[in-house]
């Protein structure tokens, strides 16, 4: 009976400690800053999520043909002698030299959403990168 009353005042005491730290620093696990790196790596896999469609040069993709595509081209813009060194991409960069448009015809990719809509995947995947800043 006294050892199944002292396991209980240590979880009690675990689950006060775990519930104070996130008072006190207003950050989940989750939320602790990401590298470059990282923000490029959930923004793919956040591409290969789309609720709807990708549209490239025209054509519909779905969303994992998009996250392949733009993981091809990633690999080809940092293996080039042309690009930033590798560990100079930022999300930003990615977004703007790769998730943007169309490197040969310079068109505009679209994130078309299940209700339709169809909005530029710059502007899109500037909101999911500002949510990942902002921890959301």
């Amino acid at each position: 009976m006294m050892v199944l009353r002292i396991n209980w005042y240590i979880f009690i005491i675990l689950f006060c400690s775990v519930l104070l730290n996130s008072y006190l620093y207003g950050k989940t696990e989750s939320c602790f800053p990401l590298t470059e790196e990282q923000k490029i790596e959930k923004l793919l896999k956040k591409v290969g999520k789309i609720q709807g469609s990708f549209i490239r040069n025209g054509d519909t993709h779905t969303p994992e043909e998009a996250e392949k595509h733009l993981r091809y081209k990633l690999a080809e813009a940092k293996s080039s002698i042309f690009a930033p060194n590798p560990k100079d991409w930022t999300a930003k960069l990615f977004i703007e030299k790769i998730a943007s448009k169309s490197f040969l015809t310079g068109t505009p990719y679209l994130v078309k959403l299940s209700q339709g809509k169809e909005i530029p995947s710059a502007n899109w995947l500037i909101a999911e990168l500002a949510q990942l800043e902002n921890c959301k």
